[in-house]
């Protein structure tokens, strides 16, 4: 019996889920589920879920960017190029904070990271290049 009980509660749920989404709804409504609230919480989650999405992407690519130029940074410092070394320079003296850098060559890539971060990385980035 309970089998039998199964297959039909699993065929309605069925005939429910492929019927005509307006008599589902008008179902619904007649149960007392406010449409127009429900309409309204679930354009809200999307909106939500949206700009979640926008922001891990956006800051996966910032990350990247920022690795990038940091990267760009040390391989310029062991070359010995002069242009991405004075930029780096005037950076660290225009950053405020207190740390002193001697010597460039010890600088870790999440040290550059800290220095270029608030900076136009695609400007630094485009300039390591042109280098």
């Amino acid at each position: 019996m309970d089998k039998l009980k199964k297959i039909i509660e699993k065929s309605i749920t069925e005939s429910y889920l492929q019927g005509d989404i307006d008599y589902v709804r008008k179902n619904l409504s007649d149960y007392g589920v406010n449409m127009d609230e429900n309409r309204n919480r679930q354009d809200k989650l999307i909106k939500q879920l949206k700009f979640k999405i926008r922001s891990a992407i956006n800051e996966e690519k910032y990350e990247g960017l920022l690795l990038r130029a940091a990267e760009s940074f040390q391989d310029a410092i062991n070359k010995g190029l002069e242009k991405p070394i004075a930029y780096l320079n005037t950076l660290i003296k225009e950053d405020r904070l207190v740390v002193q850098y001697n010597n460039l060559e010890k600088l870790s890539t999440d040290e550059i990271k800290e220095i270029i971060k608030d900076q136009n990385l695609i400007e630094i980035i485009e300039l390591l290049e042109n280098e």
